[in-house]
């Protein structure tokens, strides 16, 4: 990547000692994703600003990137054996990141952070004897809705806003018949996005047991339950669910779509808020908007009709070659605390791995979030968590051909059964 390019990735932004010290100030340094969601860039800079008052003689310096430009650079300075002292990384297990872990790039924060992490999850945050990560940005998949446009289309939700399958395809086509498409979506430039009603639906079909074997190939993709899931999401993309050129949006764009009105329904995770809750001329949503929240549908004769996951995305850890690796953890620990993590929930309007104060949950969002999935037993997911990188890969680009209206279902079962043979080999 050329200096420009990365230059034209990020912004950089330097906190300094008000007054020159004799010498020279030491410095931390840390990098992170989230280049153009200010509630997040907010949070972070609010610990910094704290690590700054309890450490005077310390200069932070944060640079935002774009994910992948994040990853180039880490790559890189990790190869040439410098990076930065703090990172945005996210969690070894689900496979998004390089093997940082696995390469001895990580420091120990266990002393820092361990007393403040969910006990759900300890497994995206840690690996063999230490923590590597704090696990602060936690997500589970929903369904946004705005009611304004369900109402125009005939659409009347039950109380506890579940329906099963049947009635969740005469959603669609309600919708459709309404002039409106009915889902907000984007496949663009997330490779996991063409395959999250996929996973959720699957779950549905196939319960636990079933779904937690996929990944490892113990589960087979001509499995009755698993085929019936994928035709399923064939059935709906038939019915005109997905929006034309699906495959063209970027997941951005799919939230704006969204916010603009002009869709019903949003399949996504919750870190939906960090884009959601920002002033409507940043790119978020209307204050007045018309949001609902609601559960994938159930399904006659499933096994996993009450079960959701939960997952650990955006984090942080500390280079273990960082020259002053404690003083990062104590950053990190200063970001763990019970009211930074009320802070995260509040201001970002998403979950989290870490604890927070119980205020935290009264914000209506919060409330209506927890009705919506108040019945729901949380998995570690997603469902591909662990899966080996090449079958991964088959997974969700037959995924995203799926849903783009490109691939069938009987299609994607023979495509992913030869990928599952080659893990035997």
């Amino acid at each position: 990547v050329c200096a420009g390019a990365v230059l034209a990735a990020m912004s950089l932004v330097t906190f300094s000692l008000a007054a020159a010290p004799a010498v020279a100030a030491e410095k931390i340094t840390l990098w992170s994703h989230w280049a153009d969601e200010q509630n997040k860039k907010d949070f972070v800079m609010e610990a910094v600003r704290r690590f700054k008052d309890k450490n005077p003689g310390f200069e932070v310096e944060v640079v935002w990137y774009q994910k992948p430009q994040l990853i180039t650079a880490l790559t890189t300075s990790f190869q040439a054996g410098t990076g930065p002292d703090i990172f945005y990384l996210e969690p070894a297990i689900t496979g998004t990141f390089p093997p940082f872990v696995d390469n001895g790039f990580m420091y120990d924060i266990s002393k820092q952070v361990d007393p403040y992490i969910e006990g759900w999850a300890n497994p995206f945050s840690k690996k063999g004897a230490i923590t590597y990560l704090l696990p602060l940005e936690a997500y589970m998949p929903v369904l946004y809705y705005n009611k304004d446009l369900m109402k125009k289309a005939g659409v009347i939700l039950p109380g506890d806003g579940r329906v099963d399958g049947d009635a969740f395809k005469a959603i669609v086509a309600k919708t459709k018949a309404a002039g409106v498409t009915a889902f907000s979506a984007g496949t663009m430039d997330r490779d996991w996005a063409g395959s999250l009603v996929t996973e959720s639906v699957l779950l549905r079909y196939a319960g636990q047991e079933k779904w937690q074997g996929i990944p490892t190939g113990r589960t087979a993709w001509t499995d009755p339950d698993i085929v019936a899931g994928l035709k399923y999401v064939e059935e709906l993309v038939k019915a005109g669910a997905y929006p034309q050129g699906v495959s063209s949006i970027k997941l951005g764009e799919s939230h704006g779509l969204f916010f603009g009105g002009k869709y019903a329904m949003f399949p996504m995770r919750t870190f939906f808020g960090g884009r959601a809750f920002v002033p409507a001329e940043k790119g978020g949503m209307a204050a007045d908007f018309p949001l609902g929240i609601m559960d994938f549908p159930t399904i006659k004769g499933g096994k996993g009709n009450d079960l959701s996951y939960m997952q650990v995305g955006g984090s942080y850890g500390v280079n273990a070659k960082s020259k002053n690796p404690v003083k990062a953890a104590e950053l990190l620990g200063l970001m763990a605390t019970p009211d930074m993590a009320a802070m995260w929930m509040d201001k970002v309007k998403g979950q989290t791995g870490i604890k927070a104060d119980a205020k935290s949950m009264t914000d209506p969002y919060f409330k209506m979030l927890g009705d919506a999935t108040k019945n729901l037993k949380l998995l570690p997911g997603p469902m591909e968590l662990g899966m080996d990188s090449t079958y991964r890969d088959v997974f969700f680009k037959t995924s995203t051909a799926l849903v783009a209206g490109q691939m069938s279902a009987d299609a994607m079962v023979k495509q992913l059964e030869e990928a599952r043979a080659r893990l035997k080999k």
